[in-house]
């Protein structure tokens, strides 16, 4: 069961190709062996067949090139032109760490010290009811005259 791409795709696929080709040839520059034996076979499979390349999991099959090599030709076409900088390696992933406790601002060493939001309750009593409430609290029954 033969697959149905886009008769447009592949030629557009295909003179991406060719123009790398020729970029890299005007200005005077050759690709390395890997990269010229890529550019030949995805143009071979391009004419051939249509596509240059049949895993299903490489990409979408209505496509005539995988997500990979779709990749890889624009990286080939940038150093036909010249504007290519070679690319850094992605940075290895550490796994997984232990969180670092939040700082508390400029508490502890050389800052102010940290002091609670709260409220005093005592600051609510003017001060003239403020003598009625000195020393500790005391229980006292209250009893009801009437």
């Amino acid at each position: 069961m033969p697959r149905e791409v886009d008769e447009r795709k592949t030629r557009r696929a295909l003179n991406r190709v060719r123009r790398a080709k020729a970029d890299a040839e005007a200005r005077g520059e050759e690709f390395s062996d890997w990269e010229s034996e890529f550019v030949e076979s995805v143009e071979t499979r391009l004419k051939t067949f249509g596509s240059a390349f049949t895993d299903p999991e490489k990409g979408d099959l209505s496509e005539p090139l995988s997500g990979r090599q779709r990749l890889k030709l624009n990286e080939v076409a940038k150093k036909a032109k010249g504007a290519a900088k070679p690319q850094k390696p992605p940075k290895a992933r550490k796994g997984l760490q232990t969180r670092k406790p939040m700082s508390r601002g400029k508490g502890g060493k050389g800052g102010k010290s940290w002091t609670p939001r709260v409220r005093d309750i005592n600051d609510d009593i003017p001060e003239e009811d403020r003598s009625l409430f000195t020393g500790p609290p005391t229980l006292r029954v209250v009893r009801d005259d009437d």
